[in-house]
């Protein structure tokens, strides 16, 4: 069994009615050899007082932002204060089983990242009955390609090891910190993916949570605008995606997103054949069946006009 030392990265704002329930469960974890990095980024309700209780447990370190910064900013905040070889990540309205830690310790092996499945609870912690492996197909591997449409990693599911952070900071602008280090991750030997949950995954009002730019949501409510404005924001996501991939994986972005571009002049016929063609890599992560793929492909293919 390791013994590695681990850092656990706690971002909070105005997240007083969940975190102690949450605290309580990372400092009953099996796996005891951890610190709790906690950085709160100017919440205005009673988070500090609850943070208060806990400033005497020498295994937490908090630290507070005098201004709101937003949830990258903090989040990049907290990690300069880690000093363990593996870094967990936790939001301040979960649950985490009690053997969490060492469940992910003891699987990472080579990989820079592992990750384990998650179930639902509502707010007053009732179980749902519902898993993220419901939604998501749970990946273990080195493709890269399925972040285009969809996510699988969640941050609060993960286990990194520190060397990752060299390769991921900065965090691009507007890209979701989780799924931008399961993308570099999977491009630098792979991810491993653990069938166990681990993690009660609070959902509620306040949640907040995402999936990856493009998950093709009911297009046609949208305004032309707004459409127009998210195909610009994908181009931007999947520029992102395409410079940081592995060499043998840029020349099928580099089509990809020519492509796409061709929705400007109509419907993009060359681009819905192409994802035909690649569809088990773009669905990769997706709980999807194959009508359900051609008809979101159609959706993606659509004209965009500015």
């Amino acid at each position: 069994m390791s013994t590695a030392f681990v850092s656990i990265v706690l971002c909070t704002y105005n997240g007083e009615k969940y975190l102690d329930e949450q605290l309580n469960s990372i400092l009953n974890q099996s796996y005891v050899n951890f610190e709790i990095i906690i950085s709160d980024d100017a919440s205005t309700d009673n988070t500090l007082m609850v943070l208060e209780k806990y400033k005497s447990d020498t295994r937490i370190k908090i630290f507070q932002n005098t201004v709101n910064l937003g949830y990258i900013k903090n989040f990049e905040i907290a990690l300069r204060h880690i000093t363990g070889d593996f870094i967990a990540f936790s939001d301040q309205d979960d649950i985490w089983l009690p053997n969490k830690l060492e469940c992910l310790v003891n699987n990472i092996g080579d990989k820079l990242l592992v990750y384990s499945n998650s179930e639902y609870i509502d707010e007053g912690g009732k179980l749902l009955n519902k898993k993220l492996s419901d939604i998501s197909l749970m990946y273990s591997g080195t493709n890269s390609r399925g972040f285009i449409l969809w996510n699988v990693v969640w941050g609060h599911a993960m286990l990194i090891k520190k060397e990752l952070l060299s390769v991921i900071l900065p965090i691009p602008t507007n890209a979701p910190h989780d799924i931008w280090m399961a993308f570099k991750a999977t491009n630098c030997g792979g991810i491993q993916y653990i069938n166990k949950v681990l993690t009660h995954y609070r959902q509620h009002t306040n949640t907040v949570t995402h999936q990856t730019f493009n998950s093709a949501p009911n297009k046609q409510s949208r305004s032309l605008k707004k459409r127009y404005e998210e195909y610009l924001k994908n181009i931007e996501w999947y520029t992102i995606l395409q410079k940081n991939a592995q060499p043998k994986e840029q020349p099928f972005y580099n089509v990809f997103i020519q492509l796409y571009k061709q929705k400007e002049q109509g419907f993009a016929w060359q681009l819905f054949f192409f994802m035909i063609k690649h569809r088990k890599d773009f669905f990769l992560f997706r709980n999807k069946k194959m009508l359900s793929q051609v008809v979101e492909i159609r959706k993606l293919c659509r004209y965009e006009k500015k």
